[in-house]
């Protein structure tokens, strides 16, 4: 006789996946998933699990606890979430939801790229659209047996990706005065401009600002700046024919030794080696 679930109404699954020992080390990879009907009194509370879990909301509402945060998802969002923290989430009235664990090295970074900019692993239904065929390719192959753990890999990853790539939820103070400090660079880009000015500008104080924007793109104001003209530099580089001179003016380097100094420390070549090997191919 089958397990009955306190709360599960009816159910597609639960379908399992063997990963290999290369799969374990290498990729991302499945581990078991379903479709569930629920209603209340479905609840589950989780201390631990060694694995991630996606959970898209087909119709219905599903509440969850993460983080210390409670919120609901609601038809067409999912929610993304590691089973190795507390976690709880339970359904109130009539719900379907598609779900599977899954794990891999890297998964623990990515999702906390999603966090960061969602403030939780709740995405919408705009954020999530481009995120369900790879959730429905992987029950798919879990069901039939039609996917190998490369082709699992690739949609997970492929999931993973439209929800870091899709935009937050919504715009935070800090997200805009970052966004604003950005456009600043690049619009001034070749010109002598400091992290006063970038702080200036955006009307916060230069311990503020250079504590804020490390926090939020994980390099300093500098470090980033300094990104931006090696980048402006490549493109100069290859696309023009212009010496090393106008391209440190026009980059924004204070010198073209300093140009030069700074492009073969991030490159390990010089803009005169990059340049010949770029033409080359």
């Amino acid at each position: 006789m089958e397990k009955k679930e306190a709360g599960v109404i009816q159910r597609d699954g639960v379908y399992f996946h063997s990963v290999t020992p290369y799969g374990k080390e290498h990729l991302f990879y499945v581990l078991w998933g379903a479709v569930y009907d629920l209603d209340a009194p479905y609840r589950v509370e989780r201390n631990y699990m060694d694995a991630y879990m996606v959970q898209y909301i087909v119709h219905g509402e599903l509440h969850f606890t993460l983080r210390g945060q409670h919120f609901v998802a609601k038809k067409n969002e999912l929610v993304v979430l590691s089973c190795q923290e507390k976690n709880l989430y339970w359904a109130e009235s009539k719900v379907r939801v598609k779900w599977f664990h899954f794990h891999g090295e890297m998964v623990s970074p990515l999702l906390e790229y999603i966090y960061k900019k969602n403030g939780s692993g709740l995405c919408n239904a705009l954020h999530s659209h481009n995120a369900e065929p790879y959730i429905d390719q992987v029950l798919e192959g879990l069901k039939n047996k039609s996917a190998n753990e490369f082709q699992f890999s690739h949609y997970i990853y492929s999931m993973l990706c439209e929800l870091m790539g899709s935009p937050a939820l919504k715009t935070s103070p800090l997200e805009e005065l970052i966004q604003k400090a950005v456009r600043y660079m690049k619009k001034n880009l070749a010109e002598n401009i400091t992290v006063e000015d970038m702080a200036k500008f955006v009307g916060v104080s230069v311990y503020h600002f250079s504590r804020s924007f490390k926090k939020y793109m994980s390099v300093s104001p500098h470090s980033y700046l300094l990104e931006l003209r090696l980048d402006k530099s490549k493109n100069l580089l290859i696309s023009t024919t212009d010496n090393l001179d106008i391209i440190a003016e026009k980059s924004g380097f204070q010198s073209t030794s300093h140009f030069i100094r700074a492009f073969k420390k991030a490159m390990d070549m010089t803009p005169k080696e990059f340049r010949q090997y770029l033409l080359a191919q």
